[in-house]
């Protein structure tokens, strides 16, 4: 194996908060583009197009006014990008020891290790949003990492955790745009049952 899979140590904690931060960053230019293509947002762009034109009647500055509407639609998907990290860095990437390596829990969070460097992470643990059930989370690899297995590693490490500890069922929680994503947990049995942005 090229890789080494180990429970979270705190030496850890900048590394693992940075791989979140930067796979999270990764799907603003898709959603971004999803938005653009809502029938409702290119309705808005046309309308802005067309009375900007009627009151200045210059294509330019249409052009420009339209430009501008998109660049802000652009720095909304991105704000809203940005309150989402933050809110996890908020709340179990916080103290990743206390939320997830608790003796005698069932939740852990794990690393997977290259040489010294962090690569990988997850973690599983009860979900708030569905009692009796445990979520898996913080599912990420660095980019240059993808492609090779590792993060289904890193979900079957979780799942194995959980089977030992009698665990009945799991759930995640992952955005449309995650493609990737769905097809890794799709290739490990998970099921979908609702979609969101």
């Amino acid at each position: 194996m090229w890789y080494q899979i180990r429970e979270y140590r705190d030496a850890d904690y900048s590394a693992v908060r940075t791989i979140y931060t930067t796979g999270f960053r990764e799907h603003v230019g898709t959603v971004y583009l999803m938005a653009l293509k809502r029938p409702w947002i290119q309705a808005m762009l046309c309308g802005v197009c067309l009375l900007i034109h009627f009151f200045s009647g210059s294509i330019l500055t249409c052009i420009l006014g339209v430009g501008g509407v998109m660049l802000a639609i652009r720095m909304a998907v991105q704000y809203i990008f940005e309150q989402g990290i933050q809110l996890g860095l908020r709340e179990d990437l916080l103290d990743i020891r206390n939320s997830y390596m608790q003796p005698g829990s069932r939740s852990c969070f794990w690393v997977a290790e290259l040489k010294g460097s962090i690569v990988g992470t997850v973690g599983i643990l009860p979900c708030v949003e569905e009692p009796g059930a445990w979520e898996l989370k913080r599912i990420s690899v660095k980019e240059e990492f993808r492609g090779r297995g590792l993060a289904k590693a890193l979900c079957k490490t979780a799942l194995e955790f959980v089977t030992r500890h009698n665990v009945k069922r799991v759930v995640l929680f992952t955005s449309m745009v995650q493609t990737d994503a769905h097809k890794l947990y799709d290739s490990i049995g998970f099921e979908k049952e609702e979609e969101f942005v």
